[in-house]
């Protein structure tokens, strides 16, 4: 399907490249327009949608390998793309008016949830060392390291890591449930699926992702920004799907726009994180001035952050839901003003 995509993408550039270059005087523009991409007709939507989730399943089907490793880099790496291959699925699952079972992507889900958690420590440990490593940049070339070294001591000991059996049996049980996800999905009847259901669908998020994200953007907000992120996370996952449909670039550069937010907010919250192990402990450090430079980065760096966040998803969002709508369903975007 994304190769007939492709072609059908290709074959639109070439049309465009030889109305320009033929010798035949059109009485078209000077540049001629080049009719928007649109969704599929519903009889080909429901195939298209169908093999788009069964390629996220078999994502986290060929990951499971990974999760039984007895190397820990590679279940790390296994879990985070099963997670994030079981995100995709979930936020295109939605689409598909009740034609996949919600309860049973959830359950799978909460499974890899269950998995990642045993992960969890290793997991967090590596984001933390990551934002002290960017946090100590502030500090002089001679002494950077060894107040690196005394933060990662401190704030991010050594664990203990879960036995290699109990990765095999979990990967064992995540592949039934997933193998038994496929099944199904195969079975589905993705019949009732259309242009129209997808782009009312994507629209009632928006309008939740612009409601969410009318709050104040500082640290003292950060359950409704993480509510903003998680909302701006599903639609830029379903706009590269529809993307890979239509296919539309203007789709992809919003997903991309808002995938941006998440990953400032997200970095913010990664930095709230050791602005609050650096207050609880900041007495087991041998020098005061050091933690207090920390944590002045720390907080110069989330006031950036957000205000970039903001910026970003103020012009992002200025989008209503009906111009969003129409540009799912058209390939043209309505009124911007919000």
């Amino acid at each position: 399907m994304q190769a007939e995509n492709a072609k059908s993408s290709a074959g639109t550039r070439v049309d465009a490249d030889s109305a320009t270059s033929s010798g035949v005087k059109a009485a078209a523009p000077r540049f001629p327009r080049i009719s928007p991409a649109r969704i599929q007709p519903a009889g080909e939507l429901g195939e298209a949608l169908r093999a788009a989730l069964l390629a996220e399943i078999d994502v986290a089907l060929r990951e499971c390998d990974g999760l039984a490793s007895w190397e820990q880099p590679r279940r790390r790496r296994a879990v985070h793309e099963i997670r994030r291959a079981l995100k995709r699925f979930r936020s295109g699952a939605s689409l598909c008016k009740g034609a996949v079972d919600a309860v049973e992507v959830r359950a799978v889900q909460e499974e890899v949830r269950g998995t990642a958690e045993r992960l969890s420590a290793t997991r967090d440990r590596d984001v933390l060392i990551e934002t002290i490593a960017g946090v100590c940049e502030v500090f002089p070339p001679t002494s950077r390291r060894s107040v690196q070294a005394i933060a990662v001591a401190v704030l991010a000991p050594e664990k203990a890591t879960t036995a290699s059996a109990d990765w095999q049996q979990a990967a064992a049980i995540l592949r039934s449930q997933l193998e038994g996800m496929r099944t199904r999905m195969l079975a589905a009847d993705l019949r009732a699926v259309g242009p129209d259901g997808i782009a009312d669908a994507i629209a009632r998020r928006w309008r939740r992702a612009r409601r969410s994200a009318a709050v104040p953007w500082n640290a003292e907000h950060l359950d409704s920004l993480h509510e903003v992120r998680k909302e701006c996370q599903r639609i830029a996952a379903q706009l590269v799907l529809i993307s890979r449909l239509g296919p539309r670039r203007q789709l992809e550069t919003l997903a991309a726009d808002l995938g941006s937010v998440v990953s400032k907010i997200g970095e913010d919250r990664d930095l709230g994180l050791l602005e609050g192990l650096l207050t609880e402990r900041r007495a087991e450090f041998p020098d005061p001035r050091q933690v207090a430079e920390m944590l002045r980065q720390v907080h110069e760096r989330r006031q950036r952050l957000l205000r970039s966040a903001y910026r970003r998803a103020t012009k992002v969002l200025d989008l209503k839901a009906g111009a969003i709508r129409k540009l799912i369903s058209t390939g043209r975007a309505g009124s911007r003003r919000g």
